[in-house]
């Protein structure tokens, strides 16, 4: 073998290993959506990991209640709730593995907790 070939091989490895992490990344923050999480003033978001969501009772989202239909998509630390042609964009944070802080464009925001 030449080195040609052989740095060859190692750039396409490096490339390789550096692809799954990025993959690995974007399938690590959608895991920490799935499952239900309450709102201290009654209600629920579940996230499921076919990309819908129900939403039950979520007044400061301005939406009393959402079944079916529903998706969402995390893209650049925001969730995009989308029924329909009706979408809600919201930015997010993970104060820890159990508490989801959604936040607005406006600025008011909402704290979840996993069930």
């Amino acid at each position: 073998m030449d080195k040609k070939t052989i740095i060859i091989g190692v750039l396409i490895i490096i490339l390789i290993i550096l692809l799954a992490l990025v993959f690995m990344a974007i399938f690590d923050e959608k895991r920490k959506f799935i499952g239900t999480w309450s709102y201290s003033a009654g209600g629920t978001i579940t996230f499921n990991d076919d990309n819908t969501v129900v939403i039950n009772n979520i007044g400061p989202l301005g939406l009393t209640e959402l079944v079916g239909g529903v998706t969402y998509q995390i893209a650049n630390n925001q969730v995009t709730f989308t029924a329909g042609s009706v979408s809600i964009t919201l930015d997010y944070n993970f104060q820890d593995s159990s508490t989801l802080i959604l936040t607005g464009s406006s600025g008011n925001s909402i704290t979840l907790t996993k069930v």
